[in-house]
């Protein structure tokens, strides 16, 4: 016969009393549990705040640390700077051009007149050779660059372009940061002079600030300089020209076999003379010294055959 375990038994109304002091003690014991959870919430946010006043205080006591925060999220902007900007390009090109019809005196004309035209100016000029021998030079020319395709197009016109070369370059992120440190620079300075005025002592601090405000302007000097240079390549733009003059020149075009076997004869044939002529000229100059090598020879076989004779001679007669 199977027995069960009986359930357990709830006290009734009439044993409450005597059950209200346990469930006092779980409800004290609960409020103490929540109450060190607190202590250690909030014993961790005391530690927490040394840090941040640490960080507030080498924020605003620091010189070096306020620098550094800056360079570093100049450093950092500038990449996105140089999204958001306009692009830096610079532009150069290169053309060499053959004068058919005209010389360098009607070219050089020509080229003032467009200058004059597209607000440029000349920064190179040379030329090579005399009148009428084949002359050749270079023109250096400056043109803003919102005349530099129209310019460029008007210069092919003016003879046989050989070869044109243009050439871009993209310097925004060069210039966004150049942009970036001179501006970091300048606020270094402004910080330095607020130093100098408060600095009141010995002669040698103000000495030692001194210096570093001279260090900072020359690094702004030389930062405004490159920022110069820069600016004046990105809006002038640079063409160099090549020129010379060929009334005779035939832009160069593909041939056909037949022309393609006159050309290699053609050159058969100058290579020969070319061959003969060389050969020729090499014997004119090697027959003087030839004519005075002979007689040299000449003389040493004639002076030998004497020794010989002479020592023949003398055996001959010890012999007899």
């Amino acid at each position: 016969m199977k027995t069960h375990a009986p359930f357990p038994s709830f006290p009734g109304p009439a044993s409450l009393p005597a059950f209200i002091p346990f469930l006092l003690t779980c409800f004290g014991a609960l409020l103490a549990s929540c109450g060190s959870v607190g202590e250690e919430s909030d014993s961790e946010s005391a530690y927490g705040r040394p840090q941040i006043a640490v960080a507030s205080a080498q924020a605003n006591g620091s010189e070096e640390f306020v620098l550094s925060e800056t360079d570093e999220a100049s450093s950092g902007s500038s990449a996105d700077a140089a999204q958001s900007v306009e692009r830096k390009i610079i532009y150069s090109s290169d053309v060499h051009l053959v004068l058919k019809k005209t010389n360098f005196e009607e070219f050089d004309k020509e080229i003032r007149s467009l200058l004059e035209k597209h607000e440029g100016y000349h920064s190179l000029v040379t030329y090579e050779g005399n009148r009428g021998y084949g002359r050749s030079g270079k023109w250096v020319l400056r043109v803003p660059v919102r005349h530099y395709q129209a310019f460029v197009a008007a210069v092919k016109d003016l003879g046989v372009p050989e070869l044109v070369q243009e050439n871009s370059q993209d310097v925004t992120d060069e210039f966004v940061d150049l942009d970036a440190r001179l501006a970091n620079q300048k606020r270094l300075e402004e910080r330095i002079l607020q130093v100098l005025d408060q600095v009141s002592g010995k002669i040698g601090e103000v000495l030692e600030v001194e210096r570093e405000l001279s260090r900072v302007r020359e690094v702004i000097e030389r930062l405004e300089g490159r920022m110069r240079q820069l600016k004046d390549r990105i809006s002038m733009t640079t063409v160099r020209l090549f020129v010379r003059e060929d009334e005779d020149y035939q832009p160069p075009q593909a041939l056909s076999f037949g022309e393609e076997m006159g050309e290699s004869w053609s050159g058969s044939i100058a290579a020969m003379k070319n061959f003969f002529k060389g050969l020729t000229l090499l014997i004119i100059t090697l027959f003087p010294w030839m004519l005075i090598l002979f007689v040299l020879l000449l003389l040493i076989r004639r002076l030998f055959r004497s020794l010989l004779a002479k020592r023949t001679k003398a055996s001959t007669e010890k012999a007899s």
